[in-house]
């Protein structure tokens, strides 16, 4: 029987860690939680204060939530592994004083920091070095598991459901014509949006970008209805075709810009160099207002999330 698919997460995580030779990983960032340990947070509308929300220690393998009850949390995380929420920080310190593996960490890695962060750590584990993790996380995030890419392809198959509903509502404004999608979309199974939702109509020309999450991973997709400047779905479609392992990231081609960027939970680093089998990339392509996006799974058959009635 397979591992779920956070524990697969977590595994990498530690390997990297190991890799990396640290030995406490001290996580904030929200698409970086959810990789190293599953737990999934009230989702709101606005942005959070960097804090230590996930701390996981290599040499136990244990992981450590800032959460004060176990909704979203993964089964294999005890409650005792969970530090409240508070505004005191003399409370949040003993919290972490508690965590085995902190105080006598010699190297401690971070996605953010903040001033009362940093002298949290210079108190509580005073002979660490603090190193950068963004990097190792997000080569850790780079290339992803069959399941990620199927809660992805469903999240595309959302946002499809979002671009059905502006085609089916044509001519209507573009107010309305979004207000449509996001109602289909969220009646598919998702009212997380990845940015904000695009709608567009200019003469006789609708231009349509959408992206939602399931589960924390994104899906998108963004057409041009009504016409298309020159060949730039022909472009698109050969930009997706290029995609295989050891060639470099696409280019622009014949006057339409190409923007390739990785995808996964939300959206993802800009991606340059050589592809790897397993990556995921959203691939726009733009020739003046007219705009295609897909997102596709790099292999030795390149396969786009969505299938081709799009």
């Amino acid at each position: 029987m397979s591992n779920p698919l956070h524990v697969e997460r977590r595994d990498r995580v530690l390997s990297a860690m190991a890799d990396a030779d640290l030995d406490v990983l001290v996580l904030g960032e929200q698409a970086n939680v959810v990789y190293a340990s599953g737990h999934h947070r009230l989702w709101t509308a606005g942005t959070r204060p960097h804090a230590p929300t996930c701390i996981l220690v290599r040499r136990t393998g244990a992981t450590h939530l800032l959460s004060t009850w176990d909704e979203g949390v993964p089964d294999d995380v005890p409650f005792e592994h969970l530090f409240g929420i508070t505004w005191n920080p003399e409370v949040m310190a003993a919290a972490l004083a508690a965590i085995p593996g902190l105080s006598d960490a010699r190297r401690l890695g971070v996605d953010g920091m903040t001033a009362g962060f940093l002298r949290a750590v210079r108190r509580l584990a005073p002979g660490a070095e603090l190193v950068v993790a963004d990097n190792i996380l997000a080569d850790a995030r780079r290339t992803k598991f069959p399941a990620e890419v199927v809660l992805m392809r469903t999240a595309c198959e959302v946002a499809a459901a979002g671009l059905d509903a502006v085609v089916a509502a044509l001519p209507a404004t573009d107010s309305a014509a979004t207000a449509l999608a996001v109602d289909a979309m969220a009646r598919a199974g998702s009212s997380r949006p990845v940015d904000e939702p695009f709608v567009r109509t200019i003469g006789g020309t609708t231009v349509v970008d959408l992206g939602v999450l399931v589960e924390g991973y994104e899906g998108g997709i963004g057409r041009t209805l009504g016409g298309d400047a020159g060949d730039t779905a022909d472009i698109h479609r050969r930009t997706l075709a290029a995609c295989r392992p050891g060639t470099v990231v696409p280019g622009s081609e014949g006057g339409a810009t190409v923007e390739v960027r990785g995808a996964g939970l939300g959206a993802e680093r800009p991606v340059a160099g050589i592809l790897e089998a397993g990556m995921v990339l959203s691939i726009t392509t733009t020739a003046g207002s007219h705009r295609w996006r897909d997102l596709v799974l790099v292999a030795d058959e390149p396969l786009p999330l969505l299938d081709g009635n799009w």
